[in-house]
């Protein structure tokens, strides 16, 4: 007889023969646990009863009496059928597995054609995906190309490892094992350094400990202090240094030719407008021949499209990584240029949120630091120092319409709140705009009498961090304010925790634009609004006294270093020397 449809690849006597051996060997579940999952399973019952196996094998209460009393308390066993399901499933076992001596190869077999069957599954799952991305109108297809690739890899994780282990293996984990205390600190040292590239400046450096791989770097300032300069010296100080590897920049902004002309006059020291203008002499054209000599051996790759997406750049990345695994670093040149091919329409802070949630998932896809430079808003030319803060990057939440919001926001210190749990805040800004959207919104209830509604990506503050709104959990903990009966304007910070999280309705949200502080409550839940929060490290450039130079030299500045946010480490302040006439920078 033949079908109109082929069934989807499965084998459920192959599940039924599984679960029962379980059941009468308990102890399978050693090797069974970290190798089948219970989405393996075809059939919804035999994936609950796993599901069940999976949570009493690690409450070590794996046994025929716990577990239908489990399957009884949360009342499923009436569901799967009842115990003569259960005596079935052990009955198919005992029909195939008849000989405990070759039990551990049967289970083996067994759990090999269920990861077989799933994977097929998931194949063709990801393939109808596919086709169906293809008959969308208005995507690109570095989007296409990108969302395939994810596919593959989801695929690909889930295909069991062959252990397969050599002599040399061997002989490696005992030596590894046996060495003694010094060697391990020598071989923590070797790795620290493998891990991060140094960026050549040393003060940086130290603080920052080079440029992590799979780190998300923002590199920020106002038009014409020196970013691009300053990443290109980053980059002539790596592909100069004894790293083999390769760089991807992407210039928005400037054209190749540009980024050339700085690399040259950098290597060689001699006047930018000189080579721009080609107006040489014979001393000066023997170095710029050297320094291109030097400069064609290395792997420098210079994209510089100017209206590009940041799905082409996720795109162009990933397959320039598999061509040149030698690619340690890309630069991008810079954040405010990065189109976004959404049909929706999103104000431009959100989009920009969205694109760098991308970056730094690039990162960390690829394994290697990425630094993006940022403009920088005009409020750090009202300030008297010229000192920026990380509010001089910001980002949006929203919320609900109509939650009840206190457009009086306030400026709290998060760390005066981790210290202590009642603190004292008062006024200090408002609320300057006011956008309206469309999303999708969550309800939280907090108490009987309280309730939270926002959107699924806006921040918490959850003990000491922030969290997004989709990782909170039931019974999280949340700072809540209470006014204070003591001292009038003044306010208490408590502890509540979250009773509900449910999907409420697709309707209006209202985004706040706060010029100065991140920080707003909401039904008196203290809440987020910053764009910062993907990135690993924020470096802020700026002059605070256009007056000072270098030895009284005009020619030769002193800038300012600032990093605001380091995820890893330390933050802190340095200055480096830069001469603007070769755009170099020293320390």
């Amino acid at each position: 007889m033949e079908y109109k449809y082929l069934l989807l690849p499965q084998n459920y006597l192959a599940e039924e023969i599984l679960i029962g051996t379980i059941f009468i060997y308990p102890d399978t579940c050693n090797y069974l646990i970290n190798s089948i999952k219970s989405e393996y399973f075809f059939l919804e019952k035999n994936r609950i009863i796993y599901t069940c196996l999976q949570v009493l094998y690690k409450k070590k209460k794996l046994n025929f009496n716990e577990i239908l009393d489990s399957l009884e308390e949360i009342k499923i066993l009436n569901i799967i059928g009842g115990i003569e399901t259960i005596n079935n499933l052990m009955k198919q076992s005992q029909i195939f597995i008849s000989s405990f001596h070759f039990l551990n190869l049967y289970v083996q077999e067994i759990s090999i054609l269920i990861q077989y069957n799933y994977i097929k599954r998931l194949m063709i799952q990801y393939g109808y995906n596919i086709i169906r991305l293809g008959y969308i109108r208005k995507i690109s297809y570095q989007k296409i190309y990108n969302k395939a690739l994810l596919y593959l890899n989801i695929t690909e994780n889930n295909i069991p490892k062959e252990k397969i282990q050599t002599l040399a293996n061997l002989i490696t984990h005992f030596i590894l094992k046996t060495k003694n205390k010094l060697e391990k600190y020598t071989q923590q040292i070797e790795k620290r350094t493998n891990y991060s590239l140094s960026s050549g400046f040393k003060k940086l450096d130290e603080i920052i400990q080079g440029l992590t791989k799979g780190d998300l770097i923002i590199i920020a300032g106002r038009p014409s202090t020196g970013k691009t300069s300053f990443a290109i010296n980053i980059a002539t100080n790596i592909i100069n240094s004894a790293n083999k590897i390769s760089i991807y920049f992407f210039s928005l902004e400037m054209s190749s030719k540009q980024i050339l002309h700085k690399l040259i006059s950098i290597n060689t020291q001699i006047s930018l407008e000189k080579v721009n203008s080609y107006q040489l002499n014979k001393s000066e054209w023997t170095k710029i021949i050297q320094a291109c000599y030097k400069l064609i051996n290395i792997n420098m790759y210079i994209d510089d499209n100017s209206n590009i997406s940041i799905d082409y750049i996720e795109h162009t990345s990933s397959i320039s990584k598999n061509n040149n695994s030698i690619i340690g670093l890309i630069i991008i040149d810079y954040l405010q240029l990065i189109q976004l091919n959404l049909t929706n329409k999103f104000n431009r802070s959100q989009e920009l949120s969205y694109i760098t949630r991308k970056l730094k998932l690039l990162a960390q896809t690829l394994n290697i630091p990425v630094i993006v430079l940022s403009q920088l808003n005009r409020n750090i030319e009202t300030r008297t120092d010229k000192k920026p803060i990380l509010s001089d990057l910001k980002e949006s939440g929203c919320i609900h319409i109509f939650c009840n919001t206190e457009f009086t926001c306030y400026k709290i210190s998060f760390f005066n709140i981790i210290k202590t749990p009642n603190t004292y805040i008062n006024s200090v800004n408002k609320i300057t705009k006011i956008n309206m959207f469309t999303k999708h919104i969550f309800y939280h209830k907090i108490s009987i009498k309280k309730k939270l509604l926002i959107t699924y990506n806006h921040r918490f503050i959850y003990y000491y961090n922030w969290l997004e709104q989709y990782f909170v959990l039931e019974n999280s903990l949340l700072i809540q304010k209470k006014h204070s009966k003591c001292w009038k304007n003044k306010f208490n910070i408590n502890y509540y925790f979250v009773n509900k999280i449910n999907f409420s309705k697709y309707q209006k949200a209202y985004d706040l634009y706060k010029p100065q502080y991140f920080h707003f409550f909401a039904q008196n839940i203290l809440l987020h609004n910053s764009i910062e929060q993907d990135a690993d490290i924020i470096i802020m450039i700026y002059n605070k006294n256009d007056n000072i130079h270098h030895n009284n030299d005009e020619s030769h500045k002193i800038l300012d270093f600032m990093i605001c946010k380091n995820r890893n480490g330390p933050i802190g302040s340095f200055q480096l020397l830069f001469i603007p006439e070769i755009t170099l920078f020293t320390n």
